[in-house]
């Protein structure tokens, strides 16, 4: 079964790679480093109202980005990311879940950057989607049993804003926060009784990096 789970893994994410390898081939591309401390939720509903959500928790997203440059003003935005999340609900107060989730995820964003605010600074904002491919998932406690099986992909909307600061000839340094709301049901095969669960994920981004 391990084999098994590590082959279907490593062909989800060459497939991920072999994606972005097309979309960098450009001359004028630009290359970085993004290290984001995240705040991961969920959105919990069933038919009978009694499950909601559990919290959130604090996380780290680290991955490549790429911007191709589509005139002065445009970019678009992509690169290959790894995202923690956490799934976690309870019902009627008495009883809670929590699983692990981590996926790679390919960006399809559009950036539209402002007018120099300062010399070397400028503001962006950032509005599209991506795809995430999950790579892991996990059991708070090993006697947790509502959620069989995940599904394998989730396909957030991403909205963001931010600002670029050229640091040098070839460096840019950027921060900027952005919001991540899932459109998949994470859960894709519950305990008898819980065929009705939907847990959709949020995530809040703190967006810090390099590019090149």
């Amino acid at each position: 079964m391990i084999d098994s789970f590590n082959s279907i893994t490593m062909k989800r994410i060459l497939f991920l790679l072999f994606i972005i390898s097309g979309i960098t081939a450009s001359a004028q591309t630009q290359l970085g480093l993004k290290l984001a401390p995240v705040i991961s939720s969920n959105r919990v509903m069933n038919d009978a109202q009694s499950v909601d959500n559990d919290g959130s928790s604090f996380k780290f997203s680290v991955g490549l980005i790429v911007d191709k440059p589509l005139s002065d003003a445009y970019f678009l935005s992509t690169g290959l990311i790894y995202v923690p999340k956490r799934a976690a609900f309870q019902a009627d107060t008495t009883y809670s879940e929590e699983y692990t989730l981590q996926y790679l995820q390919i960006p399809l964003t559009l950036k539209l950057f402002t007018n120099e605010i300062t010399p070397d600074l400028k503001a962006f904002f950032q509005i599209g989607g991506a795809l995430e491919v999950k790579v892991f998932d996990e059991k708070g406690k090993p006697d947790y049993f509502v959620v069989n099986e995940f599904n394998p992909i989730d396909l957030p909307v991403i909205l963001g804003a931010g600002i670029e600061f050229k640091a040098g000839i070839n460096t840019i340094l950027f921060g900027g926060v952005s919001y991540q709301r899932g459109l998949v049901n994470s859960v894709k095969e519950t305990a008898s009784g819980a065929d009705d669960l939907q847990v959709r994920s949020t995530v809040v981004s703190i967006d810090l990096g390099i590019k090149l």
